[in-house]
């Protein structure tokens, strides 16, 4: 896989000295495999946009981006393009083996607060990835679900792996159950995160009767301490009385 990044931007601040502000770059590359490859812009880890490389057109990640910026996609497939003849002549000029695949690390979980009833949005964090193909599928009670759901591209990370988010809106309720499974050459079999609504536990009666005996026996015990420093106050108040006479 070849991969490119460029572009550094710098801002001025008061006292006119050049210092690094923020990162904005743009990240692509191409893969043997498919082929494939991807061409985003990246700020402060948020995609700003990706080209579509079928469609040869920018597709904008950030609502509303567009009105104040553009960009021109032939500049991504001539970057493109160059990955691939790249990695070409670096393929048929060496005894290359291909990468290993690593192991993604997954997690699912809503985008707030659940409340029965209400829409939410699931979402299955895929990170770790390389290389950068992949398959997800979401299940509902077991069923395939084809409709609700969409993904944001392969995000670069520092480490050279790959990011990538899964939406799924849904309704909550007390019953159904929603399936994230991703499948991956780094994992010898699809891999599963399930998520379902679990209501708090309710208390047993017995868990309320030692809780309320040790709460009674708290303040027994809190009443005799009390009544012994009473007491023992008194007499030792009385013994200075005797002592003074």
């Amino acid at each position: 896989m070849i991969s490119v990044c460029a572009l550094l931007v710098l801002g001025l601040k008061a006292s006119d000295a050049v210092t690094v502000d923020y990162f904005e770059f743009g990240a692509g590359y191409y893969q043997s495999y498919g082929p494939s490859g991807e061409y985003l812009f990246d700020y402060e880890g948020n995609e700003m946009f990706h080209v579509d490389l079928e469609s040869k057109s920018v597709v904008w990640t950030l609502p509303g981006l567009e009105k104040y910026t553009s960009f021109d996609p032939q500049g991504a497939l001539q970057n493109i393009n160059v990955a691939k003849y790249n990695l070409d002549l670096y393929i048929k000029s060496r005894n290359s083996t291909a990468a290993t695949s690593i192991p993604p690390l997954i997690t699912l979980y809503s985008a707030k607060p659940v409340v029965l009833g209400e829409p939410n949005i699931l979402i299955c964090c895929v990170n770790n990835i390389f290389p950068p193909v992949m398959n997800t599928t979401w299940f509902k009670n077991g069923q395939k679900n084809s409709d609700g759901f969409s993904e944001t591209s392969f995000l670069p990370a520092k480490d050279y792996s790959f990011g990538r988010l899964h939406y799924l809106a849904f309704l909550p309720n007390e019953h159904d159950i929603y399936t994230c499974e991703v499948e991956h050459w780094g994992l010898d079999r699809p891999t599963r995160r399930v998520w379902q609504h679990e209501a708090p536990t309710p208390v047993s009666e017995a868990y309320q009767n030692v809780i309320c005996a040790l709460g009674l026996a708290v303040g027994i015990i809190g009443i005799i301490a009390g009544v012994m420093l009473i007491i023992k106050g008194m007499k030792q108040s009385a013994a200075q009385g005797r002592s003074q006479r």
